[in-house]
């Protein structure tokens, strides 16, 4: 995703403060010998890090959220939202969108300072625009703490617009993060810590996760199936030593890690060559998937969502894959991420998926999540007729492919 240049100046202007402050490399170490602390400092780009985003969808209303807004004049018809960040006095940051029309785009007016003046705050023009899409990146001042003791810190939010798509026509996710090191076991590590929720604040430690340079390779490695992204509510291990993290200050400005008393091998994703991890759970219609009533079958166990749009330019592949090799003994278990089930079941029949699908209007909260240490989407693992992942994340012709294969090994046995 491109990122304004004016956006990273803004953005290492206001961290002067911050840095000056706490440099990101310092650490304190606890009395206690089992407490490390580390210090850490904002930074923009998190999508340069990890791959997956939750969005936070912006319901939109006829008249402002907020009274006695100074607002700016608009093109056509304003819609009216906020995003709540941060645990400030007034923690509501005012949205307008003025959808524009024709050719033109609109604009988006974010109260980026929050101070009720929507016309003092960045341009408004969308910094992309698309045929369907539109994104804004925005440098939102959140507020921790109350007056006198108010800590206000930047945030990268990145918004985005689908034009036409109802009841929700506007969402946002977070870009920023926060960034330094620890050292654990006389090693330096690298640390990031991220809201993934857009919260504004990152001591729920339920709705966040952390990645860790494992390798010490000097690059902090999100991205799916990594072995170096950890939730923040679990264990991980270092060169033998299992770690939790105690607890990470509200404006994630502090992270603080503890040792465990237990020892254990590192950290081992779920990969080629290791069982599937078994599941029962209801269908769309009521029914029940158990995987292993699959254990004549190869099958791929597919993590999606309608709003997935890497997931929707696979789907005639999948659609083609399974019309052509169902008959055979290949089977699709859709885990389906989206928190409206009416809209998915529609999204079902408009486009034909007659494979069954786990889901239970939870999203993220959805315990194969877990099971399977999804942390990005579209996510699938094709599993042969003993039960054994065989390959993970593939596309297209390639997937075709290593379904003949997989169903010839099978009936050679």
């Amino acid at each position: 995703m491109k990122h304004l240049k004016n956006l990273k100046i803004q953005l290492a202007v206001a961290l002067v403060c911050v840095t000056a402050a706490f440099v990101v490399t310092s650490l304190l170490l606890h009395d206690e010998p089992d407490e490390f602390t580390a210090e850490l400092a904002m930074e923009s780009d998190a999508m340069a890090i990890v791959n997956y985003y939750y969005p936070r969808p912006i319901r939109l209303h006829d008249s402002p959220l907020e009274a006695n807004l100074k607002l700016p004049e608009f093109q056509t018809h304003p819609l009216f939202g906020a995003l709540v960040l941060g645990t400030g006095p007034d923690s509501l940051i005012s949205i307008i969108l003025d959808q524009g029309g024709g050719q033109d785009p609109g604009s988006l007016y974010v109260d980026r300072n929050n101070n009720e003046d929507l016309t003092d705050d960045d341009e408004a023009a969308w910094d992309e625009v698309q045929k369907k899409s539109k994104i804004k990146e925005v440098l939102v001042d959140v507020t921790y703490g109350s007056d006198g003791t108010a800590q206000v810190a930047p945030y990268p939010v990145i918004f985005y617009s689908f034009p036409g798509r109802t009841p929700v026509a506007l969402a946002a996710y977070r870009n920023g993060y926060r960034t330094g090191a620890i050292i654990l076991q006389d090693t330096s590590y690298k640390v990031a810590v991220f809201d993934d929720e857009l919260t504004g604040r990152f001591d729920d430690l339920s709705k966040g996760s952390m990645v860790i340079d494992v390798n010490l390779d000097g690059v902090l490695d999100g991205k799916s199936g990594s072995d170096e992204h950890f939730a923040l509510t679990g264990d991980f291990s270092l060169n033998g030593q299992i770690y939790r993290v105690k607890s990470v200050s509200v404006a994630g400005d502090e992270i603080v890690v503890s040792e465990t008393d237990t020892i254990a091998s590192p950290r081992v994703a779920l990969t080629a060559d290791l069982q599937a991890p078994a599941f029962a759970a209801r269908d769309t219609e009521g029914g029940m998937i158990d995987l292993a009533s699959y254990s004549d079958k190869v099958v791929l166990i597919d993590f999606w969502a309608t709003w997935c749009k890497p997931w929707t330019v696979e789907l005639e592949s999948l659609k083609r894959g399974y019309t052509k090799y169902n008959k055979r003994g290949f089977e699709i278990i859709g885990i389906n991420l989206d928190y409206d089930l009416d809209e998915m079941k529609v999204y079902l029949a408009k486009h034909g998926i007659a494979w069954p699908q786990v889901a239970d209007g939870n999203g993220w909260d959805t315990p194969l999540v877990e099971l399977y240490g999804v942390d990005a989407i579209p996510r699938s693992y094709l599993v042969d007729r003993n039960g054994v992942v065989r390959y993970k994340n593939l596309r297209g012709r390639v997937l075709e492919a290593k379904i003949y294969e997989l169903l010839n090994e099978a009936a050679a046995e």
